[in-house]
């Protein structure tokens, strides 16, 4: 194949209100309910377009959920000077020579990963667009091209409301959800109760947001295994191994995490630690390369992957479908009804989703078209 020689790469920071459009000025963020994590009061994403001499263009993005002008300056300031001129035909080279940039520096993670994630997911792109082949195809093909969903975020701000809006999903076709909570150990037990109540067939996860601590992590796992709940996310604090593996150990119930890992070498320790049961990479932080390397990782651990998706957009979206339809063991992806529909203003053509499953994007690259003209827009006026 021809080289593919980088001409330019641009940047788009953007951050949206409530309805999807523009927000200008300073963001508004808020601290959760029940929670320390910092959220957007709309939606925030950074996406980047790379393009070659030849014309080609490829679409990348990095989950950003707030401050997406920070992986921007470091895209546009320290990744851009490596990528002009460099070859995206040899993407995973690339990806590791900027990756190396800071590594020395203690930067493998946090915003430079996440700048790393979208300009990775572009290069994906850019090849599978100058190849004519899609992302899935050029990691070696796709075992499905319908990728079973759970539902998260499940609508309602009481547990009666989010028990009505399940038996509604259900009746339409959905028969897999995750419930957000952390709201203390009987109160996140009540919140499940109601839920089954409503869809007792349903498979019913519980999303605590590393609230709690080792005790009431097992207290709360033994009582959602005797309820027969599905999985058990985010217990613990994010980086607290060693309690993971203590929870893993000593329930039944499976237990899931991963949602901040951004490369191969953390997720490696974790699995020699048996401290996952099933691990989440989201694709919008780990990028492409690094997905397919933590798939691969976590299959040959004989351990799934149930890849995240929370706050960004199409391109992140179409990203992490192509990794798990790669995947020998990824049986489920989470939706989100409302992200997909806003990622889908972003699109020339929507990304498809069927009441419990999503489709694979046809077409090369990432399989899907982005609608530069809003992007562009948004972008200028945010």
């Amino acid at each position: 194949m021809k080289p593919i020689v980088i001409a330019s790469v641009e940047v788009f920071p953007l951050r949206l209100d409530a309805a999807g459009e523009a927000s200008p000025g300073r963001s508004a963020y808020v601290v959760a309910q029940n929670r320390p994590t910092i959220y957007a009061a709309g939606r925030e994403t950074l996406f980047v377009r790379i393009t070659s001499e030849d014309g080609h263009v490829g679409w990348g993005e990095g989950l950003a959920p707030v401050a997406p002008r920070v992986p921007g300056a470091i895209v546009e300031d320290l990744l851009t000077p490596a990528l002009v001129g460099a070859d995206a035909a040899g993407v995973k080279p690339l990806r590791h020579r900027l990756g190396e940039l800071m590594r020395e520096r203690g930067h493998l993670v946090g915003h430079q990963a996440d700048a790393l994630a979208a300009v990775d997911i572009a290069l994906w792109d850019l090849l599978g667009q100058a190849s004519g082949l899609p992302v899935a195809t050029l990691l070696g093909g796709a075992y499905r091209r319908a990728i079973p969903s759970y539902v998260t975020s499940v609508a309602g701000a009481t547990d009666a409301e989010r028990a009505t809006s399940i038996r509604t999903l259900w009746d339409g076709g959905a028969r897999r959800f995750k419930l957000h909570l952390g709201n203390g150990v009987r109160a996140d037990l009540a919140s499940f109760d109601t839920a089954h109540r409503a869809a007792p067939e349903a498979e019913i996860a519980v999303d605590v947001h590393c609230v709690y601590d080792l005790p009431d992590a097992l207290r709360l796992g033994r009582e959602l295994q005797a309820r027969g709940a599905w999985f058990l996310e985010s217990a613990l604090p994010a980086e607290y191994l060693r309690g993971h593996a203590e929870l893993a150990a000593g329930l039944d119930l499976p237990i899931a995490g991963g949602e901040a890992f951004r490369n191969r070498f953390e997720v490696s320790e974790w699995l020699a630690s048996a401290a996952l049961d099933i691990v989440q990479p989201d694709i919008g932080r780990t990028g492409i390369t690094e997905g397919d390397a933590i798939a691969t990782l976590v299959n040959t651990a004989y351990r799934p992957i149930l890849p995240h998706h929370s706050a960004a957009l199409g391109l992140a979206l179409a990203a992490g479908l192509h990794v798990a339809a790669a995947a020998e063991n990824a049986p489920f992806f989470e939706y989100g009804p409302a992200t997909v529909a806003l990622a889908n203003t972003m699109l020339a053509e929507p990304i498809l989703a069927e009441p419990d499953r999503l489709l694979l994007p046809e077409g090369p690259g990432l399989g899907v078209i982005v609608d530069e003209e809003r992007v562009r827009a948004l972008a200028a006026a945010g």
